[in-house]
């Protein structure tokens, strides 16, 4: 997965529908609104059969220990994710997220319409021809530049819809960009099949965020599991329950600016 970027004209329409996919972005997150909680990873946008999901690298490979254990880990600290997937058979398109610590998984419909406005735009990004859109969503503005080349009508996270591929969008407060790196055809993919949840609606999963923010090691507790805190030499040390929430509440405050901002607990 060392390769240079090198998509071109390579692409041709039989091609793009023969094959299985997987674009790699790198993906520039602020997660704080002191604009500085910078963070860059790289996230996958695997397409097969009419489906596709896009995820991170650590989510990827626990969705292939799901695949082959039937378990997978991978702890969230906040509930800023951007695991999601898309059916476009279905015409339907989900936000997956995981509650930090008891590790509940949900699924909520995207149901905001995609209005894009095209621009006569033009730029070269990652040796890509590409043109100008904008559209709102989540309450934010965004800039994308897609490659008509490329004839997937599809991008990174929820964004889709456009005559060609995806290869940058970023938000007008520079808290959220994706940019296409590289990518994989058939014979490189392991298309690991991605979690699920139980379904809610954005207003039902902020308050769920802000129930777990007031009590966050309530459900854990009330299970009857026993918490054990320990050094980094191994040395066990007392539970503080009032602490601990206030630490992992500290850390949920600092890193409350989520993608869907019209969405934003209140975590006061």
């Amino acid at each position: 997965m060392k390769k240079i970027f090198t998509i071109l004209l390579f692409f041709a329409k039989t091609l793009l529908f023969s094959q299985n996919l997987s674009f790699a972005y790198e993906v520039t997150t602020n997660s704080g609104q002191d604009k500085k909680s910078i963070k860059k990873e790289n996230y996958f946008l695997d397409i097969a059969e009419g489906k596709s999901v896009f995820r991170s690298e650590n989510d990827k490979y626990y969705d292939s220990l799901r695949a082959k254990t039937g378990r997978g880990l991978g702890t969230p600290l906040n509930f800023n994710q951007l695991y999601s997937r898309k059916d476009k058979l279905k015409g339907e398109i989900y936000k997956t997220v995981t509650v930090p610590l008891i590790l509940n998984t949900y699924d909520i419909l995207i149901d905001e319409k995609l209005d894009w406005k095209l621009l006569n735009d033009s730029a070269t990004i990652s040796n890509l021809k590409c043109q100008k859109a904008i559209v709102t969503y989540g309450g934010r503005m965004w800039e994308a530049w897609f490659a008509k080349n490329i004839v997937i009508q599809d991008g990174p996270y929820i964004f889709h819809g456009l005559p060609g591929l995806i290869v940058q969008i970023i938000d007008s407060s520079n808290d959220f960009k994706f940019s296409l790196i590289y990518y994989e055809r058939e014979k490189n993919i392991a298309f690991f099949p991605p979690k699920k949840g139980k379904f809610l609606s954005f207003s039902q999963f902020k308050l769920l965020e802000e129930n777990f923010y007031h009590h966050p090691f309530a459900e854990l507790e009330s299970s009857g599991m026993k918490m054990v805190l320990a050094d980094e030499k191994g040395n066990k040390l007392s539970w503080d329950s009032r602490a601990m929430s206030q630490s992992m509440q500290k850390t949920l405050r600092e890193n409350n600016n989520p993608i869907e901002l019209n969405y934003r607990p209140d975590f006061k």
